[in-house]
């Protein structure tokens, strides 16, 4: 096995493949239409692995080896939770020179939502994850240039992604063994482009891609955003790193619950501010004595105090699911009216209508405020 200390720039040198024990059950399960390499399922020590080898049209042609050589050179330097790891480089009867890798339990991110599995919280966990695994082979200047729902791979065990697929991934010391290639619908325009200068932003628009394809599920107005700024045809107006979104993601998740737990103190805030109005009116005596004898002030008080109360389990579940805040956000409107509608009903009738005027200012209020939290939410 090479020293993957010796592998920080340049190919592995041309050294004869290990072949400490042979694989057992080869089988395989994958052969790429328009590729060169196709994939086997074995075993080794009772352990499955994947072999990845040269289809036998190709196995005799240096330059496919190269390119296999040179996946290989890759993934073998990558060490990251969220990326396949390569595990050696060697030579299989009937199969010739393989990368084995990692098998990863698991389906494709592509499978997993035509299966109907996606949810918003995982939304957002693989989109972390696959950032972060962005982050790290961009820190290698590395470019994947093959991003898509079927190069991601969930794992059954704890919905984890797993970046893989290699093939087409480029760095500057590759010069020689350069070639245009991808699924079109993820292609960064400048990937189209002959002699193009390909850097990190290029994945960003792929993953911007992605990120669409999952909001075609998941309605998520900040994913939207997201991804239109990810998938600018300018690469200048794209995010510039991986980690730009991850932060683009926490800082707006953050914001939000900083947003609902303000929405709610303006709103008593606003409550008491109105209701004191209604009650320091000393030339309105017939607007003091509805006030006076109206319960519409500790009403408000307590189903406001009690909201306050509740506020951290609220957050919380909002955190768990944002539509939660706008439901919870509708509710709190509908009530605070209802108390308005029960408690004034019979003196608005009968009293001025600048008291009229007023209820309906607070009404109005309390409708702007959660407007504007179901706009930022939705």
């Amino acid at each position: 096995m090479p020293n993957k200390d010796s592998l920080s720039s340049g190919f592995v040198g041309e050294d004869i493949p290990s072949q400490e024990s042979m694989f057992s059950n080869i089988s395989e399960f994958y052969r790429s239409e328009s590729g060169y390499s196709c994939l086997h399922l074995c075993r080794r020590y009772g352990k499955l692995h994947i072999l990845k080898s040269l289809q036998p049209l190709f196995k005799q042609e240096e330059f496919y080896k190269q390119l296999l050589h040179k996946e290989f050179n890759i993934g073998y330097q990558l060490d990251h939770p969220n990326i396949r790891q390569t595990i050696d480089w060697e030579q299989q009867e009937d199969l010739g020179l393989c990368i084995v890798m990692e098998y990863v339990d698991g389906i494709s991110l592509k499978e997993f939502m035509i299966q109907g599995k996606l949810t918003q919280p995982l939304a957002y966990k693989f989109i972390r994850g696959l950032c972060e695994a962005l982050h790290y082979i961009h820190s290698k200047q590395l470019v994947h240039k093959d991003l898509k729902p079927e190069n991601i791979i969930i794992t059954h065990n704890g919905n984890n992604v797993k970046l893989i697929d290699f093939g087409l991934s480029d760095r500057d010391d590759y010069d020689t063994l350069k070639i245009p290639a991808g699924t079109k619908k993820y292609l960064a325009p400048e990937q189209l482009l002959s002699h193009a200068s390909l850097d990190c932003r290029t994945d960003i628009y792929s993953l911007g891609v992605i990120i669409q394809d999952i909001t075609s599920v998941i309605k998520d107005r900040r994913l939207v955003r997201i991804a239109q700024k990810c998938t600018q045809k300018n690469p200048d107006k794209r995010f510039h790193s991986a980690q730009e979104v991850l932060e683009a993601l926490n800082v707006r998740r953050h914001s939000k619950s900083i947003l609902y737990i303000s929405a709610v103190a303006l709103l008593s805030f606003l409550t008491t501010f109105y209701l004191k109005n209604l009650s320091s009116q000393p030339d309105k005596s017939s607007i003091n004595r509805v006030y006076s004898n109206s319960v519409i002030a500790p009403t408000c008080q307590k189903f406001l105090l009690q909201k306050k109360n509740n506020l951290n389990r609220h957050v919380i579940a909002y955190k768990k699911n944002e539509r939660s805040l706008v439901q919870d956000s509708t509710n709190t409107q509908k009530a605070l009216k209802q108390i308005i509608k029960t408690e004034f009903a019979d003196a608005t009738q009968q009293e001025s209508r600048l008291f009229k005027h007023q209820v309906n200012e607070l009404e109005s209020e309390i409708g702007q405020i959660f407007e504007a939290i179901r706009k930022e939410v939705q």
